[in-house]
């Protein structure tokens, strides 16, 4: 009897040993686990800091890329050949806007105007980007091409129009959609991640 009790002793204490063993190595291959989280989880912190820093990356370029868009597109300038209308705009006063505006990278000068149309009315207004504060005391002929958003396009006699500039932009719009696409399927597939990294 003694004997069948001392074999079972022997084969427990050699499956707790095996046991023992089977732990420790399971505990040096996964490293030593911090007081707020797994090793697992500490090796993941690294990982997701490079995907958030390459994302941020990608966006910023896309970004970066239409601002280059806007500002080329803008700096096209407009027909006065197209005008409606045309007239003599007075500048009375200018203020400085950037390095970042709706219409692009770079600062302009967002302009009070007053215009003497050919067909004796008037018109003051405030516009943003076609006069600067060099005009300031002296007529400068436009045309007005139409209204839009509310604002008054109008195109200079003295600026030649370079349609060249939207051709080019153009071009940078369609290639700043290729990382703004890339951006949001990242972005799409980081959530994902995040989410499912804290439902474990």
């Amino acid at each position: 009897m003694g004997s069948h009790e001392d074999r079972i002793a022997r084969h427990r204490a050699k499956f707790e040993a095996v046991e023992a063993e089977l732990a420790q190595e399971r505990a040096e291959h996964e490293g030593p686990v911090s007081g707020d989280g797994s090793a697992a989880g500490d090796r993941r912190r690294p990982s997701r800091l490079r995907d958030t820093a390459f994302l941020a990356g990608i966006v910023v370029l896309s970004l970066l890329l239409v601002g280059v868009s806007t500002t080329l597109i803008g700096m096209a300038g407009r027909d006065f050949r197209d005008a409606q209308r045309t007239g003599s705009a007075t500048v009375e006063s200018c203020d400085r806007r950037g390095p970042v505006t709706n219409r692009g990278l770079g600062y302009r000068e967002r302009c009070t105007v007053t215009i003497g149309w050919d067909d004796g009315t008037a018109t003051r207004l405030t516009d943003d980007g076609t006069f600067t504060s060099s005009d300031i005391g002296s007529p400068v002929r436009v045309g007005y091409l139409g209204t839009h958003r509310y604002t008054l396009e109008l195109a200079r006699e003295d600026t030649p129009h370079r349609p060249w500039f939207t051709w080019i932009g153009g071009l940078v719009g369609l290639i700043a959609v290729v990382p703004g696409i890339f951006s949001i399927m990242l972005l799409h597939a980081y959530v994902r991640s995040v989410f499912r990294i804290r439902r474990r």
